[in-house]
C-alpha cells in the first residue's frame, strides 16, 4: 500500500492532463529527441525506431539498474484517497458529474441504421490496455468497418512518417525557445533536458512543444524492450483484417502532428518548468492514467479542479492545450465518422481521451442525432 508523507505527490498534478495526452493518448506523441533537427538544419542521429528514448548524455544513466530504479510509478488518485480520504470524496463527487466521464465502450444506434460501437483505448502495448473485455471482442467481431485514429500507426512506414514531420515542425528557427522562463528556473530546464539528451544549443532552436514532449516520456524499460509486441490499436486492427472488415482512418499523419504543434508556448512551458521543479515523473503519470483506464474512469481526468486540487492543479489553465489538441480533432474524427455511423455496422477505437466532457465524441455523436449508451 503506498502512502506518500506530507502530500508531496500532489506537485506533478499541474501536468497531468498534458503528459497523458501527450504520452499515451497520441500516435503521434511516439517521437523522441533524436528525431528533432539540430542547428544549421541536420537531423540528429536516431537508430530508426520511432519509439526509441533519447540517448541519455550521462553515461550512467545507461545503466539498466539505474533505469529500473525510476519505475514503479505512484498512482496519484489513489494516493489523494490514501493521504486525504475527505479530499478524494469531493474530488470523486465532481469526477462522476463529468459528461460520458465513466465507461470505454459506447452502443451507437440512428435510425434506419445498424448499430455500432465506440471504443476508447490506451494507445500502449501494456496488457492492460491490449487485453480486451469480451463485450469488446464481440462489438468489434460485428463490425464491417473499423476506424481507428491513424491506421497502421505503429508500423515503419508511418512511424518513419511521423517522425519526418515531428522533425520539420520541431524546428524553431528564430531560436530561444526558452527565453520566458524565469531567469532562476532556465538552467535547471536545461539540465533536465540535457539528461533527456538535448544540449541546450539544441533546445534552443527546438518548439517547446517538442520539448515538453521529450520529458514526458518514461524513463523505464518496459518489460517488452525489445520485443516487438503490437499495441491495443494494432491488436484491433489486425482483428479487423482477420474477419474481413474495411478499415478506415479518422486522422492523417499530417494532422495529428499539426495538433501537436499547435499547443501553446505557454502551455508547453508551464509543463518544462513544473516537470523540472517539480520533478515530475512520467513514471507516475502513467500508473495514474493506467489506474483510471483499467477501471473505466478516463473522464476524472477532467474534474481535477477545485477544492480537492486547490493550489495543486487546475484543469482550467489547460483550456487552451484541451481545445487545441482535444477539442479540435474531435471535431475533425467526427465528420469522417458520421458516413460511417449513417450506414451502422462499425466499430470506431480512439484514444480514451477523447470520449469524455461536454465537446467529446460521445456528446457530439450525441448532438448529431444518434442514441448513444454506455455498455462498458
Amino acid at each position: 500500500m503506498v502512502h506518500l508523507a506530507n502530500a508531496g505527490w500532489r506537485r506533478p498534478l499541474r501536468t497531468v492532463v498534458i503528459a497523458a495526452a501527450l504520452a499515451l493518448f497520441s500516435g503521434a506523441g511516439s517521437a523522441s529527441a533524436g528525431d528533432a533537427p539540430q542547428p544549421g538544419g541536420s537531423p540528429a542521429a536516431t537508430s530508426g525506431d520511432a519509439r526509441a528514448d533519447p540517448k541519455p548524455t550521462d553515461p550512467a544513466q545507461n545503466a539498466a539498474p539505474d533505469r529500473a530504479a525510476l519505475c514503479g510509478g505512484v498512482d496519484l488518485v489513489r494516493a489523494l484517497k490514501l493521504s486525504d480520504p475527505a479530499g478524494f470524496d469531493r474530488f470523486e463527487s465532481a469526477a462522476r458529474s463529468v459528461a460520458n466521464g465513466q465507461g470505454l465502450l459506447w452502443r451507437i444506434e440512428g435510425q434506419g441504421s445498424k448499430v455500432s460501437y465506440l471504443f476508447g483505448t490506451m494507445h500502449s502495448s501494456e496488457p492492460v490496455a491490449r487485453s480486451f473485455d469480451d463485450l469488446v471482442l464481440r462489438a468489434l467481431g460485428r463490425a464491417r468497418v473499423v476506424a481507428t485514429e491513424l491506421p497502421g500507426a505503429s508500423s515503419r512506414r508511418v512511424a518513419a512518417e511521423l517522425r519526418r514531420l515531428v522533425g520539420n515542425r520541431s524546428f524553431r528557427p528564430e531560436g530561444n525557445s526558452l527565453g520566458a522562463l524565469p531567469d532562476d528556473v532556465r538552467p535547471q530546464v536545461e539540465a533536465r533536458l540535457g539528461q533527456a539528451g538535448i544540449p541546450p544549443a539544441v533546445a534552443e532552436q527546438l518548439q517547446p512543444w517538442y520539448l515538453a514532449l521529450s520529458l514526458s516520456r518514461s524513463n523505464c524499460v518496459p518489460a517488452s524492450a525489445g520485443v516487438d509486441v503490437e499495441t491495443a490499436d494494432g491488436r484491433i486492427e489486425r482483428l479487423a483484417v482477420e474477419q474481413g472488415a474495411q478499415l478506415v482512418g479518422l486522422e492523417t499523419p499530417v494532422e495529428q502532428v499539426e495538433a501537436l504543434a499547435s499547443v501553446p508556448d505557454d502551455v508547453a512551458l508551464r509543463m518544462l518548468r513544473d516537470a523540472t521543479v517539480k520533478r515530475l515523473r512520467p513514471e507516475d503519470v502513467e500508473s495514474t492514467i493506467t489506474g483510471l483506464y483499467s477501471t473505466r474512469r478516463i473522464g476524472y481526468l477532467l474534474a481535477m479542479r477545485g477544492p480537492a486540487w486547490s493550489g495543486v492543479f487546475d484543469v482550467d489553465g489547460y483550456a487552451d492545450f484541451i481545445s487545441a489538441f482535444i477539442t479540435r480533432r474531435n471535431h475533425t474524427m467526427l465528420q469522417r465518422a458520421l458516413p460511417i455511423l449513417a450506414t451502422g455496422n462499425a466499430f470506431i477505437a480512439v484514444g480514451a481521451l477523447h470520449l469524455p466532457g461536454e465537446n467529446g465524441l460521445v456528446e457530439l455523436i450525441r448532438r448529431a442525432g444518434f442514441s448513444v449508451t454506455r455498455i462498458w
